[in-house]
């Protein structure tokens, strides 16, 4: 009897759990090779852009048109501003991007616009504040003396810890914690997922 009433109980506390609990915590995103912010034709209006038009190739078999809204966006890396889309580029012809489309991966083309803005990791976040995300592995929050796991660790970080980045290797970030102290951290994993949360420009003497 005692144990038909324990089961009871717990049946009837897990139907308070929220939904979320159940849920699967989403996956950090893909960083690609550079960065597309998707403006409106008209920034002082700060609404969303018109729908774009998606190929199979630069200029080549239409796949889709979406509203920019509708696109896998890096708002868990990266704040755009009021009626701005920022979403991550997986690879460049000329005036083309390809970026992925839906939250299944499928990819496509699309024409770089005059008010929007492209840029490869290395050029966009030199000189900006980044920190790391929160909840990885202890390896992940070392400031390595070089860029490689092997590396002697010259300091422990934790997740709030701001960091202005100085130069991009590869999946390496040489960054700049104070005047007088530098490192290199993991800012993408071997997946291509991001490690870090990207801000603004950073002022040391501010920190």
């Amino acid at each position: 009897m005692t144990t038909r009433l324990l089961i009871t109980v717990l049946l009837s506390l897990s139907l308070f759990i929220p939904p979320a609990a159940h849920a699967a915590a989403k996956p950090r995103p893909f960083a690609g090779s550079g960065i597309l912010l998707i403006r409106p034709p008209f920034p002082a209006e700060a609404t969303e852009p018109v729908a774009i038009t998606l190929y199979r190739e630069p200029g080549v078999g239409r796949l889709t048109e979406l509203s920019p809204g509708k696109l896998p966006n890096l708002g868990q890396v990266f704040q755009a501003a009021p009626g701005e889309t920022a979403v991550a580029v997986l690879g460049k012809r000329g005036e083309w991007l390809r970026i992925a489309y839906d939250d299944a991966g499928r990819e496509g083309w699309v024409r770089l616009q005059r008010q929007w803005q492209y840029a490869d990791w290395e050029t966009f976040l030199k000189g900006r504040v980044v920190r790391l995300f929160a909840g990885m592995k202890k390896g992940v929050y070392s400031l390595r003396r070089e860029p490689s796991f092997a590396s002697h660790e010259v300091q422990r970080l934790s997740s709030s810890r701001k960091l202005r980045v100085i130069q991009l290797q590869e999946e390496w970030a040489r960054v700049m914690i104070d005047l007088s102290t530098a490192g290199w951290i993991h800012w993408r994993d071997g997946d291509g997922r991001f490690l870090i949360v990207v801000g603004t420009t950073f002022d040391p003497q501010k920190h």
